[in-house]
């Protein structure tokens, strides 16, 4: 299945390597479309869609793995110097690109905490609007309870 999008995702860990670096989290590819970003206990995964992606934030509560969608709550707080430096043209291609980046900065500018494995802004996010919980897919589970150990 190599296509515009799986290719994309191939490509994350690069657009991701200076948050890697900085916090030392591992790229890790889930899925054809998804890739995350993992910590001690904790996981950033991005999920690429034709027209968009979607950031989960996931981590072990215990013997389970919680999987929150908060790519819009983690949003909220992205600037114009978050959109900076974006690619030009036209495209769900280079609108995904762009998403990924814009992204990429604003969790290494806006949620330096999340990236070093605090929890204390899930407070906020449970009380937000924004706040939807998930369940692991096949192959998040069998990929996160390896990470998870």
């Amino acid at each position: 299945m190599d296509n515009l999008w799986t290719n994309i995702n191939d490509n994350i860990p690069m657009y991701m390597n200076k948050i890697c670096k900085e916090h030392k989290l591992e790229c890790v590819k889930i899925s054809p479309l998804k890739t995350a970003m993992v910590g001690e206990g904790f996981a950033i995964m991005i999920a690429i869609d034709r027209f968009d992606i979607e950031i989960y934030y996931l981590y072990k509560k215990g013997r389970d793995i919680v999987k929150y969608s908060c790519g819009s709550f983690f949003a909220q707080a992205y600037d114009g110097h978050d959109r900076e430096n974006l690619l030009s043209g036209e495209g769900a291609d280079i609108y995904i690109r762009n998403c990924i980046l814009i992204a990429a900065k604003g969790l290494a500018d806006k949620w330096e905490n999340v990236l070093e494995g605090d929890t204390m802004w899930l407070e906020k996010y449970k009380s937000s609007s924004r706040y939807a919980k998930e369940n692991l897919t096949a192959d998040e589970r069998t990929v996160f309870e390896k990470c998870f150990i």
